[in-house]
């Protein structure tokens, strides 16, 4: 009996072999690097950041400027972003700050228009400042779960590259040159 072996037996099967084993690998992995980067942007580092200003005191400031921007292209989420900037006093020393919130001041369309209209309307504001880092502050430090949710379709995105990923690498070892059907492969 002859063995059987898994070689393309036509060009078509050797493309496919060939988009399997490294088209799907290559995009799994772009795809779980960017779901990656959304689950630490949206949801690792803005939950770490309100948790480690929970002991940070609340200081007066002085609104210098307030504007919106839209998102930087269409491959970001549809949140505008609330630049502030603002200078506080600690101490006996002048501290400035740009910092909103744990998110980059990321809310969507209607949000940021009221965040920043009630934010231009006074002048003054409580921010919050870290004791052991006076230049360290934010004006609000909670957690908001409107962007925090964003972190599950990145957590999607990376799931699925994963998978393509391990197909992908599964698909390369099945097309080996010269494995017979029904023998391991020898070391």
């Amino acid at each position: 009996m002859s063995p059987i072996r898994l070689l393309p037996s036509s060009p078509l099967a050797a493309f496919r072999a060939v988009a399997l084993g490294i088209g799907l690998p290559l995009l799994g992995v772009g795809l779980l690097m960017a779901g990656l980067l959304g689950v630490v942007s949206y949801g690792v580092l803005p939950f770490m950041e309100s948790l480690r200003s929970r002991h940070w005191q609340p200081v007066e400031a002085a609104i210098e400027s307030v504007s919106l921007h839209a998102p930087p292209s269409s491959l970001h989420p549809p949140l505008d972003s609330v630049q502030i900037r603002y200078r506080y006093r600690v101490g006996d020393a002048d501290h400035d700050g740009m910092r909103y919130d744990p998110h980059d001041g990321q809310y969507a369309r209607d949000s940021s228009q009221s965040i920043v209209a009630g934010l231009q309307a006074s002048p003054r504001i409580t921010v919050w400042v870290n004791p052991s880092d006076p230049d360290d502050a934010m004006v609000f430090r909670e957690l908001r779960w409107a962007v925090f949710l964003f972190t599950f379709p990145a957590l999607a995105l990376a799931l699925a590259g994963g998978l393509m990923l391990f197909a992908g690498m599964l698909a390369w070892n099945q097309a080996k040159p010269g494995r017979r059907a029904g023998k391991p492969d020898q070391p």
